[in-house]
């Protein structure tokens, strides 16, 4: 499998949600996720991953990096990889973080990891998980495992239940959403419980289930927090030293 900190450039073939829409302009996405108050979760994702220097760090669901930024900047040696199935966004990151050499970009779904058994030590996901219907959630939580170094580390933010944005957001959350019925890592749309807005509505502890049920340890809440799009926690595990 390729090396975690080099660029994997393939085109997926399959079916996904872009982070604006078939089209959309991709400014606004960040413009959004700031409105929405996307870097001080972002942050608080950070500190509950426990990054170390000499680490690698992969983040499923990059998007437009602004995740990569926030980790690279709070531990600037590790390696910082992103994954998305996105070649929009992930020129925008791209673009981005062209001025920190330890940010890798990667093109790939979330059930398919170009890594190899073991080859990292922290894998982050940022306002991604509620995108996958629950058969995707699994099938990207065995490839984390999978990926993940002994000890290493899975931390999850995500809202909790569906996001709710107030009036004037809901429009352009809409318009990121418009294409219903695809994901990030799986073949299947978001299936017969996808709300209107093509999301997976989630609940804390049906993720931490899930989790658990792939075999992971220590698996538990360590962060909640409240933005205009509604409430978010942070949900953490660790891979067995099996």
């Amino acid at each position: 499998m390729p090396d975690p900190h080099a660029g994997h450039d393939a085109r997926p073939a399959r079916p996904f949600v872009p982070a604006m829409g078939q089209g959309g302009p991709l400014a606004f996405y960040d413009a959004m996720s700031l409105l929405l108050g996307a870097r001080r979760a972002h942050e608080r994702l950070v500190a509950a991953a426990g990054l170390a220097a000499g680490q690698t760090v992969l983040e499923i669901g990059c998007g437009t990096g602004n995740l990569l930024l926030a980790a690279a900047r709070a531990e600037p040696g590790a390696a910082v990889v992103g994954l998305d199935p996105d070649a929009g966004a992930l020129a925008r990151a791209r673009h981005k973080t062209r001025r920190l050499p330890a940010i890798r970009l990667e093109q790939g779904y979330a059930d398919e990891l170009p890594h190899a058994d073991g080859s990292v030590d922290r894998v982050v996901s940022a306002f991604m998980f509620h995108h996958l219907p629950a058969d995707g959630k699994r099938a990207m939580l065995a490839e984390v495992r999978r990926v993940l170094a002994p000890g290493g580390v899975l931390a999850v933010l995500d809202f909790d239940g569906a996001p709710r944005p107030f009036g004037p957001l809901t429009p352009l959350l809409r318009f990121a959403h418009r294409r219903r019925g695809h994901d990030h890592g799986h073949d299947h749309g978001h299936g017969h419980d996808a709300e209107p807005l093509g999301i997976v509505p989630n609940d804390r502890a049906v993720i931490r289930e899930l989790i658990a049920d792939a075999g992971f340890d220590e698996v538990a809440q360590v962060d909640e927090g409240r933005g205009h799009a509604g409430a978010w926690t942070i949900q953490r595990a660790v891979r067995p030293r099996d």
